[in-house]
This record gives structure tokens, sequence and C-alpha cells, in this order.
């Protein structure tokens, strides 16, 4: 049995700043190596993804994609390496978040 998780991560005024739209537009920038068609990928407008990145990276704390110069495209971006730790610890906690949800669901309901 899955569960279906949507974790935040919340500024202490309670807007969100993170969650499942940047993590998998960091993981589409990851793959696709840019900005642009990561948020192509999402349908979204590059305005709108690197709104989203900003956000992130503002209530982070700290930056999540470097800019590269060249290529085909006229450039791109990569991840930081601080993006990937945030990417593998997100990951994690949902991951053990269902396993939890699911050993508590089994103590509870015997299923």
């Amino acid at each position: 049995m899955t569960y279906d998780w949507k974790l935040y991560l919340c500024d202490d005024q309670g807007k969100k700043f993170f969650g499942l739209g940047p993590m998998q537009l960091l993981l589409n920038v990851s793959e696709l190596g840019s900005l642009k068609k990561a948020a192509d990928a999402m349908n979204l407008s590059y305005n709108k993804a690197l709104g989203m990145i900003k956000a992130a990276e503002k209530g982070l704390g700290f930056p999540l994609t470097d800019k590269k110069i060249g290529g085909e495209q006229g450039g791109g971006s990569t991840l930081t390496p601080a993006a990937r730790t945030v990417i593998a610890q997100y990951q994690d906690f949902c991951q053990r978040l269902d396993q939890c949800a699911g050993e508590l669901f089994q103590e509870i309901f015997g299923a």
C-alpha cells in the first residue's frame, strides 16, 4: 500500500516555499539541463519556474541552481550540491513517512 504525501516547507508566516512543484522542477533541471526545458516539461512559463526557484532559494537560504555557459541551446542550469542534498533529504523523508504510515495503518486496522 502506498500513500500520497504532500510535504511543504513553509516560512515563519506559513507561506509555502518548497514542495512537490519545486521538487519536480529541480529534478527536471537535473535531467534536462536547463530551467527553460524543465519549465516547458511542466507546462510552466519560464518566469513562473524562475519564481518558484527564487522563492525556494530565499526560504532555504542557499542557491539551488548554477548557470552554465555555452552548449547547443546557449546555456542551461545545473543543480548545486546543496540542491542535490535537499532533493535526497526530501525524498528520504517522504519514503520514511510512507513506511511509518503503513506500519501505523497495520497496527491500528490490522490489515
